[in-house]
């Protein structure tokens, strides 16, 4: 981190998202992605009226409070939350200004709404920096079938509606994350009784559609890095292969399938590495028709993080 003072680096970045977010249909996004905006081991992110500010590392409480008067006189957000995620240790939640923590708190994302909580340990219910990539996905939705793994809350499955999918099946092995889905439908003014939403494990899915003959246009692979199931333990730098032919598999023709994951050190060189051993799993030949990262308010100094730590690959077959 250079000396320049924090409220002009903390301006300057938000001048940098003022150039290309649509403020009147986005209210949700990153203003500062450490490194990469001059604060390093800290995020600040924005939703709605609160921000939510993230250390990676041990901060001087007068540094801290630095921080927080800089964003408050820059924004004058309504709440101001802080998130204490060090290693080893659990993610602590606190307050710093505002009456109480909010549950159940919306944003707009290029129109469409969710509802996010900052009660969840490091989750809020809305990955930002799959933003674009959500937006390709609509865009490649009408009439499609679409088939959301490791659904989380579905926002995937929110912007294929929203692009005109046909029809979409959610699956995860949390209720709560099910749950959760069908608010962000319902809340978007979706028919969920027109959707399918499913508490069970994705492998074990594969098997039954597979078995039942049962095809999507379109597949949406968003795995935890590390996840146990009925079935199996599963990791993404171990298992990715077997996940995305398993997925070919029962993906229509000319059918499109993605798979995203955020783990830093499983870089794209070496992910490309393990593309062959696909052909281990499916019979269906495959292509890669388009590859992406993290939107542009997430940028890294190309010193401490040599490439994007987010790879949003798209097959077809």
């Amino acid at each position: 981190m250079t000396d320049i003072p924090i409220h002009k680096t903390i301006e300057k970045a938000l001048s940098f998202r003022r150039n290309y977010i649509d403020h009147a249909q986005t209210d949700v996004y990153r203003l500062v992605n450490s490194y990469g905006d001059n604060l390093p081991d800290i995020t600040i992110d924005i939703y709605g009226k609160t921000a939510l500010l993230q250390y990676f590392k041990t901060y001087e409480d007068h540094k801290k409070k630095e921080i927080y008067e800089a964003v408050q006189k820059i924004l004058a957000p309504e709440f101001l939350i802080e998130k204490s995620r060090l290693k080893g240790t659990d993610v602590i939640t606190r307050l710093i200004s505002g009456e109480k923590i909010p549950d159940d708190y919306i944003v707009s994302e290029n129109g469409i709404r969710f509802y996010t909580s900052f009660n969840d340990g490091g989750g809020t219910g809305l990955y930002l920096d799959q933003r674009e990539n959500r937006k390709k996905v609509q865009s490649f939705a009408p009439g499609k079938e679409v088939l959301n793994c490791f659904c989380y809350t579905s926002s995937f499955s929110v912007y294929a509606c929203a692009g005109g999918a046909k029809r979409t099946t959610n699956i995860d092995l949390s209720r709560k994350a099910i749950a959760w889905s069908k608010k962000n439908y319902l809340l978007n003014h979706i028919d969920i009784g027109n959707h399918d939403f499913i508490t069970g494990d994705v492998w074990e899915y594969f098997k039954i559609f597979q078995k039942k003959g049962r095809e999507f246009d379109m597949i949406i692979l968003d795995p935890p890095s590390f996840s146990t199931g009925k079935s199996r333990t599963f990791t993404v730098e171990k298992d990715f292969p077997e996940l995305v032919g398993m997925g070919l598999t029962i993906l229509r023709e000319n059918g499109m399938l993605v798979f995203s994951t955020n783990i830093a050190k499983m870089n794209i060189s070496k992910t490309f590495q393990l593309l062959p051993k696909i052909k281990h799993h499916t019979k269906k030949l495959f292509k890669i028709i388009d590859v992406s990262s993290q939107g542009f308010d997430f940028p890294i100094d190309g010193i401490h993080l040599n490439e994007p730590y987010l790879k949003f690959i798209m097959f077809s077959c």
